[in-house]
């Protein structure tokens, strides 16, 4: 594939090569810290391969979702080539290690020389003098093989750079907390969250799963006489909202409806664009006056009311798990959104939540600058996998 784009990225400690499609979906990367390179899509795996290698003379092993987990290295497996250094690599900590490899033959080490300080990459020595008393190729043993990712390894802490001045030192606390992002398991048609409709769990609730929307239309103004289950005006506000947002949708933004937790609750929408990630919840009150502020509702001209504003659960629960599976900083909000109300009164709401009316959320569409359209897709992939909401 002639027209995939090969961009150079620095950010969060990390120097990368990124392997973009033309519409600026990313397909995979290579590393130029650990010399290897991650395919995103099995399908594009010799087309990243291809594309990489006009950049990059010697290819290391490819790793990614789609190498075996547990492969066993070859008997005698030769030393993997890493992505030859580029320009400036010395300046932002290249270590000792690094020399070793650029190095096939260096010279025995001087007489004396201690060989566990040569090895030690903090603080780093000398370049001259480790040019001329670094051992034969011990220290490239160690890399023979790029393991495959896993959630367990994501977790621990990469290792600060060695130098690199100021900018370094500020990224170096970000690539200690996050470590490499886990694989996230194939999309198949049973885990893709994009099919879902609004209020999908209250549907269910009230038998409305396999109903036909003729039979629901004959039927509905039977029901409104019969019963006054709230669930059902909790439903119709679900779908109010779910209209609203997809109106976002033709402005570069994505959305999912009811996101299934682990215990049993829902998400009811998750928002994702430019202007970043938003866990939106509804509140029917049909026909009512509300007055939100300082943790309490008050409708029409009754008493204030005791009213949890907080909406964090939610916003921490979707952070963690679009941060398990991509290698970037997700920072999710909360909107609360009142349906069927005649009026709205705001006076106080924490930070990181948004209150307003169906009608009013129209206002996030020129929200931008949180995200790339790249990462705009990525968190997007990572979210409409079902598999990945498993362990929040």
């Amino acid at each position: 594939m002639q027209d995939l784009k090969v961009t150079s990225w620095q950010l969060f400690g990390h120097d990368r090569l990124y392997v973009n499609l033309p519409d600026g979906t990313a397909i995979g990367w290579a590393d130029r810290g650990s010399g290897t390179i991650t395919v995103l899509h099995p399908r594009y795996r010799d087309a990243v391969a291809d594309a990489l290698a006009r950049q990059v003379p010697d290819l290391p092993a490819l790793v990614g979702e789609d190498a075996p987990a547990g492969h066993p290295a070859p008997p005698v497996p030769p030393p993997v080539p890493r992505i030859p250094p580029m320009r400036g690599m010395r300046k932002r900590g290249a270590g000792p290690d690094t020399a070793a490899v650029r190095k096939p033959a260096p010279p025995e080490p001087e007489s004396g020389q201690d060989m566990a300080a040569v090895r030690e990459p903090v603080p780093p020595p000398d370049p001259e003098r480790v040019r001329g008393s670094e051992p034969a190729p011990e220290p490239v043993a160690a890399p023979q093989r790029a393991p495959v990712p896993d959630p367990v390894a994501a977790s621990a802490p990469a290792p600060a750079p060695a130098s690199g001045g100021a900018e370094a030192s500020a990224a170096a606390p970000e690539a200690v907390r996050r470590g490499r992002p886990a694989v996230l398991p194939a999309l198949t048609p049973g885990s893709d969250l994009a099919s879902r409709r609004p209020g999908t769990g209250l549907r269910e609730q009230l038998g409305e799963g396999g109903t036909g929307a003729l039979v629901r239309a004959a039927t509905g103004a039977l029901r409104r006489h019969k019963d006054g289950d709230p669930r059902r005006g909790a439903l119709a506000g679900e779908r109010r909202v779910g209209a609203e947002l997809k109106r976002l949708t033709r402005h570069g933004w994505r959305v999912l409806h009811s996101v299934p937790l682990p215990d049993g609750a829902e998400i009811g929408h998750l928002l994702i664009g430019p202007g970043g990630v938003f866990a939106v919840r509804t509140d029917h009150r049909p026909g009512a006056s509300v007055r939100v502020g300082d943790g309490t509702l008050r409708l029409d001209e009754g008493d204030p009311q005791p009213y949890a504003l907080d909406g964090s659960p939610d916003a921490r629960r979707a952070r963690a798990a679009l941060e398990a599976y991509c290698a970037f900083d997700v920072p999710v909000q909360t909107v609360l959104v009142f349906t069927g109300v005649t009026a709205l009164e705001v006076v106080a709401t924490p930070d990181g939540i948004r209150v307003c009316r169906e009608r009013q959320l129209s206002a996030l569409t020129p929200l931008t600058g949180v995200f790339t359209l790249t990462q705009v897709e990525r968190i997007y992939d990572v979210a409409r996998n079902a598999e990945a909401w498993l362990d929040v």
